[in-house]
């Protein structure tokens, strides 16, 4: 692996288009091949020229919401000529029909259609690209698996080509619990349920009074579908990466959900691609966090001014590999710190790389050879992991006794301070001899850098409902007390280990609030030694250095054309020792407007999430979601109040949504609906 840019030539040129046009701001209402038309809200330059088009595909709301928290991406896109369209999925604002799942073949389809549509205006050249963070990526890769022959190159931030391994549902076949089963899932009933743009006319009551009907909870697909299967299929690239014909900038980061998913399609796809990795978590990179952003922007109209205006930025001529090489910082509870830098690669993975093991040892030690031979204990705790928080880095902050209370519920093993400097990118892993006293169990491994001064870092982290063992199709329960041996996989990292650092790793079962709990009281053992050879391995790569890191410039993507306000997010704890039961609260606030349209965002959620020790099977997760859309015409306000509840064989599902103009009752509608839980 070498790193092929050196000092003269670090800076990355500037994009060839500058942002010189003014801009018309319109909306459209695309026919689909049924009839159906979808809303468009659409950024065009003033001139004479066709220009190429850019689609942003999502459900959120191009008339208000949408538009206060990304409009400044894209109004700075479509100063440097390209029409930029957001458009929303059926069923969602103005587009017409209904709604009742996320990335359903229809909406892929409608994607399609779209495209050709938009190709074929006299204000587009005929080619078009799509972009988008999160559900936008996702809608990129999945309509270029359908080939429109008009799409000419995708940038998906933060997508998956996996949505039953590398999405938000399940993770390692555990269910994900506090962000889509509460927030995520309980937004969209709110969401879907808001007024389409008033700007659609005579047709708003009839497409509005539509969706109201047609509204469903996307969670109840989700807990029909425990298994892997081909309702997470439908929606997958993996693992026909030869379904995508167009070039593809893919954007990922280390603390994000989709860092495996990133990694993975730059690895298999055979178009012309690029990879832009970055310490940062599910955030804008020209807004990102934790670390510091960077000067993305230029780089997105450099890669469509060469696929889409056929203008040679010598981007493709770059290194196609771009990471941020992650190092010990410390940046917990505000994670704003982050140090570390960037690295350039021309291919991914390579045949320079390596692998260290260190060994399972007593004294719940990592070693770097098989010394003895024994077992270790540890004993399930639902309410572990709050200490250090996973991917929502926003919601929990891992505060120290937190931290201490996971530490001191977790199999901890630990090696000596490091004489030499480690440099890992990949995949650490983790093999286990183990056994346990339940049939159905979980198994979250935790890797951390300890600094010598005791503080810790969490670099990455694995997830496995062991019942998924073998199989994410075909679950069968663990053996009470018969040892079977693991293989964890962790998510994809990269890490900076420096002389007289420790490496740490720990196991518990339980990973509160991100992973739903298993529902049997467990004792675990661990067995380590020579006939066992239980071991973590580590994928390292050669060392690089900052004075070879290229450079990305002042940030030019201006953030204040659009503008929604987040207030910080309020969390607290509370630990009741005589039931054994643990209750995380959250809550957070968004406001944001329009002055130009007259619109005014007033977002609050509040949850609730209570799990038990002394009766795992038994656990409740409350959410809240309330939206008010404030216009000059009127004041429409959602209300979904959700809750699952588990017992040992069930799940149970309470939806509740009410929705009010002017404060009067325009609709309301409940949902209620159990199901067996398949080794969950």
């Amino acid at each position: 692996m070498k790193d092929t840019t050196n000092q003269s030539d670090r800076r990355l040129p500037k994009p060839h288009s500058q942002p010189t046009y003014n801009l018309t701001v319109k909306g459209w209402r695309i026919p689909m091949r049924d009839g159906i038309r979808l809303y468009a809200k659409a950024w065009h330059p003033e001139g004479d020229d066709p220009f190429p088009a850019v689609i942003n595909y999502d459900p959120y709301r191009s008339s208000d919401w949408r538009t206060m928290s990304r409009g400044n991406f894209f109004h700075f896109l479509a100063r440097h000529g390209y029409v930029v369209l957001h458009l929303g999925v059926r069923g969602t604002d103005g587009s017409e029909g209904i709604v009742t799942d996320e990335y359903p073949l229809q909406e892929q389809e409608d994607g399609y259609d779209a495209v050709e549509w938009i190709a074929a205006q006299p204000w587009c050249n005929g080619n078009v690209g799509m972009i988008g963070t999160s559900y936008a990526g996702f809608t990129a890769v999945q309509v270029a698996m359908h080939q429109p022959p008009h799409l000419k190159a995708i940038i998906p931030l933060y997508a998956t080509d996996d949505r039953y391994t590398d999405d938000v549902h399940y993770d390692g076949g555990a269910l994900c619990s506090l962000f889509d089963l509460a927030g995520w899932a309980t937004m969209m009933v709110s969401m879907n349920a808001l007024p389409p743009a008033e700007s659609i006319g005579e047709d708003y009551d009839s497409v509005w009074n539509e969706h109201l009907e047609g509204n469903t909870p996307y969670q109840l697909n989700w807990l029909e579908n425990q298994t892997d299967g081909p309702y997470w299929r439908l929606a997958s690239l993996r693992p026909n990466f030869d379904l995508i014909e167009c070039p593809v900038l893919i954007i990922g980061a280390w603390r994000d959900f989709y860092r495996n998913s990133a990694l993975r399609m730059y690895e298999h796809l055979t178009v012309p691609k690029k990879l832009l990795m970055g310490p940062w978590g599910h955030v804008f990179p020209d807004w990102g966090y934790p670390g510091k952003p960077i000067n993305f922007m230029p780089q997105i109209v450099r890669w469509f001014d060469h696929w889409l205006k056929d203008i040679e930025t010598g981007i493709v001529d770059e290194p196609s590999f771009t990471t941020f090489m992650r190092e010990s910082s410390f940046t917990k509870p505000d994670f704003i710190g982050g140090l570390g830098y960037w690295r350039e690669l021309d291919k991914w993975p390579s045949n320079d790389m390596s692998e260290k093991r260190f060994f399972l040892s007593s004294k719940q030690k990592l070693e770097e050879e098989i010394k003895g031979e024994g077992s270790d204990n540890y004993t399930y705790h639902v309410a572990v992991g709050m200490g250090n928080p996973t991917w929502l880095i926003n919601i929990a902050k891992g505060e120290a006794e937190e931290q201490i209370f996971d530490e001191k519920n977790s199999l901890v093993y630990t090696s000596d301070p490091l004489k030499e400097r480690l440099d890992i990118m990949g995949h650490p892993q983790l093999e286990l001899t183990y056994a346990s006293t339940a049939p159905i169990a979980n198994l979250i491994v935790k890797l951390f850098d300890v600094a010598p001064d005791g503080s810790s870092d969490i670099i990455t982290w694995g997830v496995l409902n062991l019942s998924h063992r073998d199989s994410h199709t075909e679950p069968k329960p663990l053996t009470p007390g018969e040892k079977v041996k693991l293989n964890i996989e962790l998510d994809a990292t990269s890490w900076i280990f420096h002389p007289k650092h420790s490496i740490k790793i720990s196991l518990a079962g339980s990973d509160f609030p991100n992973i739903w709990p298993s529902p049997y009281p467990a004792e675990n053992t661990v067995w380590w030694g020579e006939k066992y050879e239980s071991c973590l391995n580590l994928p390292i790569v050669p060392e690089s250095h900052p004075e070879d890191a290229p450079l990305f410039g002042e940030i030019e993507l201006p953030l204040n054309q659009y503008k929604i306000n987040y207030a910080p997010a309020k969390s607290k704890i509370f630990y009741d020792f005589q039931s054994g039961k643990t209750t995380f609260q959250f809550s957070q606030n968004q406001e944001g407007s329009l002055p130009e349209d007259g619109i005014s965002l007033v977002f609050d959620e509040n949850s609730l999430f209570t799990v038990s020790d002394k009766n795992p099977a038994q656990a409740l997760l409350k959410n809240e979601h309330d939206i008010q859309i404030i216009t000059n015409k009127s004041n429409s306000r959602a209300v979904t109040i959700a809750q699952l509840e588990s017992d040992k064989d069930n799940f149970h599902v309470k939806y509740n949504l009410v929705v009010t103009v002017n404060k009067k009752e325009k609709f309301k509608r409940s949902w209620t609906r159990s199901f067996k839980r398949n080794l969950v």
